[in-house]
């Protein structure tokens, strides 16, 4: 490898991440982001409703578990590409899911 090859290969990887550092914000990466912590807010009356009625005789078990596993990959999927807003979506996901799934076991 020779030097000159050398320096460009540096400067275009440096360059490469300097342009990754200074990528800003879109309207869209908002929407995104208000999205992907506000949506697992909407099936939190599903865990008050077992909860408070110590009952999930109307739940379907199988729909929240299956929910609960495609979440896991999904969040394996954002850890493994390093892609934040899935990281915190299926987490926040896999919580509220996770409470689901325990009151469905416990009250069932």
């Amino acid at each position: 490898m020779t030097l000159c090859y050398a320096t460009k290969k540096f400067m275009l990887h440096h360059h490469h991440k300097q342009k990754q550092k200074r990528k800003k914000l879109e309207p869209l990466d908002f929407l995104l982001y208000f999205f992907v912590f506000t949506t697992p807010l909407f099936e939190i009356p599903q865990a008050l409703e077992i909860y408070s009625n110590h009952s999930a005789d109307n739940v379907s078990w199988i729909t929240w578990v299956y929910f609960l596993l495609a979440n896991l990959v999904w969040l394996a999927y954002g850890i493994r590409k390093k892609i934040r807003p899935i990281i915190a979506s299926y987490t926040c996901y896999m919580v509220v899911e996770g409470i689901i799934v325990i009151g469905i076991i416990r009250y069932s």
